[in-house]
């Protein structure tokens, strides 16, 4: 009888009722665990991706941007690059730059006493500028000083006054001769 009865609990219309229910509940879980739940996470690592490439994008868009400014100012330009070689040389060119400063120094009575060239690096390094330092001790009046240094600033090659050290006898007149230390520095590649 215990079976008789046991039979009718389950098979009762309202144990149906919630049996359904429960294994409706247990089977739309396991399909939002294992259905729906990847398909919301590869949404949304896909969002951020798309976030991430929208950024790289616009990073590249303004570089490319740099990179057609540039093109466009060296065709602007390209007729006057031979200037940049002529400013900044390949290679040190010593004789060069003694030949330029002397020029200089005798169409302006710089009387030179000592010449020396320092900070010549012949290593070729990568990306950078080098100089050459030469130091000039010599007499020049204050006026021709002047003149050097602004012929010193006209030559197509680049160069620095890097130190100007300038002294005169103390019971010299004001038109004596004026003791100059100079460090001029040119630059190459």
């Amino acid at each position: 009888m215990e079976k008789n009865k046991l039979t009718k609990i389950i098979f009762s219309k309202k144990t149906s009722d919630y049996t359904f229910s429960v294994l409706f509940l247990l089977i739309f879980s396991m399909f939002i665990i294992f259905a729906i739940r990847p398909s919301l996470t590869t949404a949304a690592s896909l969002k951020k991706e798309e976030k991430d490439l929208l950024k790289i994008d616009a990073l590249y868009e303004s570089k490319i941007m740099n990179i057609a400014l540039v093109q466009s100012q060296i065709e602007e330009n390209r007729d006057s690059l031979f200037l940049l070689n002529e400013a900044i040389s390949e290679h040190p060119q010593v004789n060069k730059m003694i030949e330029d400063v002397k020029n200089i120094a005798d169409e302006n009575s710089l009387y030179i006493k000592k010449a020396s060239i320092a900070d010549v690096n012949l290593l070729k390094n990568q990306k950078s500028v080098d100089k050459i330092s030469m130091i000039i001790e010599g007499s020049i009046n204050f006026n021709d000083l002047v003149k050097f240094t602004e012929d010193l600033k006209t030559q197509r090659r680049l160069k620095t006054v890097d130190r100007m050290i300038i002294s005169r006898d103390l019971e010299s007149t004001e038109s004596s001769q004026l003791k100059v230390i100079l460090t001029i520095n040119g630059y190459y590649l």
